[in-house]
């Protein structure tokens, strides 16, 4: 239960961002997987009203709706009227998307039980929703006059925003326009403008473009012509702010908040200095990948020199125990030395096994998963990572020793995968608090395996493993 509520946390954070949808939808799968749907629970019910949210705001109804069946069922052992709430919200929102028969008497249905359950708990910001919810559903069926009811009783709810103000003059306006009431409904946008936050640029930018529609529609042709330029210069305003938004890092905000009136009145030197340290960078960049193309080709090179070495004394070796376990021939005066296996070759092959690792770390040691290690040396949090980041960094290493590793698991068949994992982090420069961050194991308890490495294998191999 608890790797299930870890991995339902993960889901919903996930969810946060709109370019994270799937990995939240498979965060909450796995989550799901993890508990036992016959045994209704908290988790269970958030579970189920998560993934419908995540399949609504991905455009999957039916999906949707499918869960917030199973949320709803999950509900009828529970006591809790604010998860019930949400529940039977996301039932009514699943509806009114979808295309089935009766579609919005279904949702209405549920948005009422929505609004009964949060009037009795005195619960103003679900009673404000549903009143608005249940507008939008008799907008959608094409009765005005009674959504505009629902959009009243929602306004004379206490405790009303500044944000809600303009909500309700917005929806006041689509129930203008709906009735062809035309000067009504620019009073309403208006209205809505007025309440509306000066920086929301996206909002005002679809307000503009509604009072641009009603203009229209009055032949106020002129008017018509500003509010349409007005909404252009929002829209444009809103691409800039999300684009900004999503590619500038956490310094080139702060520097863009620090210096942006700098930046407004010498737009022109500014863009110059932006654009040579692009090319600087760019070429420092393309140096740098030249640099490492050409290291990672020596270093392939010298893998596959030692990988046609360790064939050919392999191929020896094998050779050399076929003969020792065929029957007793006589002995010949002067055996041939090729058929022979000493101590001295185990001794090369097993420098040869060696060396493939410290040539497979140098290739480990170019990937972007070594940086991260690195970074890791630095944390103070001292916090176990969670999965989806610490399990990138172990495959990563598996992926670059993977064959080195059956090797030496053949030759020392008594050691752990943990150990293993453990001496390959250290193999490649972690301390034992950053080896421990990322396996999510104490230091005493990595203290115990370096102890039982020691003991599986020789003292060359653990000289080499741990630096010593």
């Amino acid at each position: 239960m608890q790797e299930a509520e870890e991995a339902y946390n993960a889901g919903v954070s996930a969810m946060k961002s709109a370019d994270s949808l799937n990995e939240a939808a498979e965060m909450l799968l796995h989550s799901l997987s993890l508990q036992d749907e016959n045994v209704p629970t908290e988790l269970l019910v958030k579970t189920y009203e998560h993934i419908s949210r995540v399949y609504w705001d991905q455009d999957y109804p039916d999906k949707a709706l499918d869960y917030a069946k199973k949320s709803l069922m999950a509900m009828e052992n529970i006591d809790n009227d604010s998860l019930l709430i949400s529940v039977y919200n996301r039932m009514a929102s699943s509806y009114y998307l979808s295309k089935i028969k009766n579609r919005h008497d279904s949702a209405t249905f549920y948005y009422n039980k929505t609004l009964g359950l949060a009037i009795a708990n005195n619960d103003t910001r679900h009673t404000i929703n549903a009143y608005n919810n249940l507008g939008a559903v008799l907008i959608s069926q094409g009765k005005p006059d009674e959504a505009l009811e629902m959009f009243e009783r929602s306004h004379k709810v206490p405790n009303n925003k500044k944000k809600d103000h303009a909500t309700y003059y917005y929806n006041r306006s689509r129930c203008f326009e709906n009735k062809n009431m035309w000067d009504s409904c620019i009073v309403a946008i208006r209205k809505s403008l007025a309440c509306h936050d000066s920086t929301d640029f996206e909002a005002r930018g679809k307000l503009y473009r509604r009072l641009y529609k009603a203009e229209k529609h009055l032949k106020h042709l002129d008017h018509a012509c500003l509010y349409a330029d007005s909404a252009m210069k929002f829209t444009d305003m809103s691409l800039e702010e999300r684009q900004r938004d999503e590619l500038k890092s956490v310094t080139e905000r702060y520097q863009h908040e620090k210096y942006e009136s700098d930046l407004r009145l010498q737009r022109t030197h500014w863009l110059i200095v932006v654009l040579v340290v692009i090319v600087v960078f760019g070429i420092l960049f393309l140096g740098m990948m030249f640099r490492n193309k050409h290291k990672m080709i020596g270093l392939q090179r010298r893998m596959e020199a030692l990988n046609l070495r360790v064939v050919r004394e392999e191929q020896v070796k094998k050779q050399a125990s076929a003969n020792n376990t065929q029957l007793p021939t006589p002995i010949t005066p002067n055996p041939t030395p090729s058929a022979e296996w000493t101590e001295e070759k185990e001794e090369n092959l097993s420098m040869l096994y060696l060396e493939q690792f410290k040539v497979s770390r140098e290739i480990f040691q170019a990937r972007p998963a070594y940086s991260k290690i690195r970074q890791l040396k630095y944390h103070t949090d001292k916090n176990y990572l969670p999965d989806e980041e610490r399990l990138p960094l172990i495959d990563s290493i598996l992926e670059v020793f993977i064959d080195q590793l059956q090797k030496l698991v053949a030759t020392y068949p008594e050691l752990t995968e943990d150990e293993c994992i453990y001496a390959l982090l250290i193999f490649v420069g972690c301390n034992n608090a950053t080896a421990s961050i990322i396996t999510k194991t104490s230091e005493a308890t990595l203290r115990k395996r370096r102890s039982r490495f020691k003991q599986k294998t020789s003292e060359q191999v653990f000289n080499m493993f741990m630096g010593v």
